[in-house]
């Protein structure tokens, strides 16, 4: 069993209305459309770029920033048209035929993606526990001391190289399909790119609202995303990842902030600490589904990372949620949210082993 309880020991955030003095942290945003029109180009091509090489050979490194280049774009994307206002209303359409388009290439690579991901952590996992047995250097006591341990050790390095090659496996079939699927969208991704960027020459400088610091914008996103989730547990841990995820993208799409940015940093911590928890929590599901009941000695392991990882997390992200509750504090002063999202039930939820959040 991996989690039988939920973690109530938190700090409720949902406090967005609350006063607190006026603040010189927001910065001028005069150019702050620009900036995200800048930073967009370039992650489109290079997403694009990416995805071409996805249907050539499913390089990982390729899916790689296929995904994440998909999940930049759409979090920009998303964020100039609520920055806009009415003036970014001939934006909605083409920008939402091409986040489709987007959805469909993230939604075919994240299997695949989420399988180098876990082959990586069991080679560096076994690497440390199994490290292979150097011949040259044997232990003072002779091979009868070490026997025991060098057993242990040979047991391990074959469950996991049995469970590696289940995964492998997995990933080539689920490869195969991604690159199917991939192909059929390629042309349809780049003709709905090619319309947005049209359409955003012809409009530029149309009316459009003066948008806000990409900072701003983030911060006021991941308190959203707090305030619809103010106790976090194993159920939601993933989702909450999910929103601060995109939260980061949006404070690095601004030229001047991108590697400055404490909020982006911030938010990064809290995504990279989920994110192995998930990852951990992914490979010991794994496990299960390759090996059974048959190899304890690394299942069980792995479920003692679950839970060292989920307390990690936990942790980490209720210290970066302090923090950046601060920064929003400072950035709004008096201000409250126009629309305050409504408050999911305070009740704590168990985590059912049975279920594994889906991947973004």
């Amino acid at each position: 069993m991996v989690h039988k309880r939920a973690i109530r020991k938190q700090q409720d955030t949902s406090r967005l209305g609350r006063q607190a003095p006026a603040s010189g942290a927001s910065q001028p945003a005069a150019n702050a459309e620009e900036d995200r029109l800048a930073h967009l180009r370039p992650i489109a091509d290079a997403t694009n770029a990416a995805v071409a090489q996805c249907v050539q050979d499913a390089d990982p490194e390729a899916v790689h920033r296929a995904r994440t280049g998909s999940r930049r774009l759409q979090a920009t994307l998303e964020a100039m048209l609520r920055e806009s206002g009415a003036g970014g209303n001939a934006l909605r359409q083409p920008a939402g035929a091409w986040l489709r388009q987007l959805k469909r290439v993230r939604q075919a690579a994240g299997p695949v993606r989420d399988l180098d991901v876990h082959r990586k952590l069991l080679e560096k996992w076994i690497e440390k526990r199994a490290p292979k047995q150097d011949a040259t250097n044997v232990d003072s006591e002779g091979p009868a001391a070490t026997s025991d341990t060098d057993s242990e050790a040979s047991l391990l390095r074959s469950q996991a190289k049995t469970l590696d090659a289940w995964l492998k496996g997995e990933r080539k079939r689920l490869a195969h399909g991604m690159q199917k699927q991939i192909r059929k969208r390629q042309q349809a991704l780049t003709e709905r790119q090619s319309e947005f960027f049209a359409v955003v020459d012809r409009a530029h400088g149309g009316g459009s609202k003066a948008p806000r610091p990409a900072d701003a914008v983030a911060l006021e996103d991941f308190m959203r995303a707090s305030d619809a989730m103010p106790l976090l547990h194993a159920e939601n841990l993933h989702d909450f990842r999910k929103a601060t995820k995109k939260a980061r993208y949006v404070a690095e799409s601004s030229g001047a902030e991108r590697n400055s940015s404490s909020v982006a940093k911030a938010l990064k911590r809290i995504q990279d600490a989920i994110g192995v928890w998930h990852d951990w929590l992914c490979l010991a599901k794994e496990a299960t589904a390759a090996l059974g009941q048959d190899a304890p000695e690394l299942t069980a392991p792995f479920e003692h990372e679950v839970e060292r990882q989920f307390a990690a997390a936990m942790k980490t992200t209720q210290n970066m949620r302090g923090r950046l509750e601060g920064e929003w504090l400072a950035v709004c002063g008096s201000k409250a949210l126009s629309q305050p999202p409504a408050k999911l039930p305070s009740a704590a939820l168990v985590f059912d082993d049975s279920r594994i959040a889906s991947s973004f």
